[in-house]
């Protein structure tokens, strides 16, 4: 003889079981190492102190407007969401509002970008002695980084350096680790 096995359901507020399976999601992620980098995927390599601050100050501003000479707190263009991602680590880049180009001039140079580093691209004149758009690289294996790019577009995750990115975001003039790897 079959036997039925009665389960009993207990009601949940709405949106219970949505806010557990997520909040299991993030755990089971932290555990094996997958952090919230960005779109559907993780960090090559663990960001430091410095670097995790960075990136985590940028990713509170995706989606807050481009504003020329903005820094913030309610919208930025890219040397200024530069200046006040690195400022709560104590580091300045030479003046009270500097551009892509005085941030470059900081330095110090690196050939191989990690979490946190600094992307530029060329300026206006073509090259890249004085670039004129820098972005906070978050995932230098699939060549993520958070900017604000350019009027009409918020502070966001772009790409750099793959045929596909943005126009003027295809050939990097090159990156700095402000921090100097601390």
């Amino acid at each position: 003889m079959a036997h039925r096995i009665r389960i009993r359901r207990r009601s949940r507020p709405s949106g219970g079981f949505a806010a557990a399976a997520v909040a299991v999601g993030l755990i089971l992620a932290a555990v094996h190492g997958h952090g919230p980098s960005g779109p559907a995927g993780t960090t090559s390599r663990a960001p430091g102190k410095t670097a995790a601050a960075v990136i985590a100050y940028a990713r509170a501003q995706l989606g807050k407007p481009y504003l020329w000479g903005g820094t913030g707190p309610g919208a930025f263009d890219c040397s200024g969401l530069v200046m006040m991602a690195y400022r709560p680590a104590g580091i300045t880049f030479g003046s009270s509002r500097p551009t892509a180009a005085a941030e470059w001039a900081a330095g110090p140079r690196v050939s191989a970008p990690g979490p946190g580093d600094l992307v530029f691209f060329a300026g206006a004149d073509g090259t890249a002695s004085a670039p004129g758009h820098v972005g906070i690289v978050v995932d230098p294996a699939r060549h993520l980084m958070i900017d604000a790019y350019a009027s009409g577009f918020p502070v966001e995750y772009d790409t750099y350096g793959l045929a596909s990115s943005r126009p003027g975001l295809a050939d990097p003039a090159g990156f700095t680790q402000p921090w100097g790897g601390a």
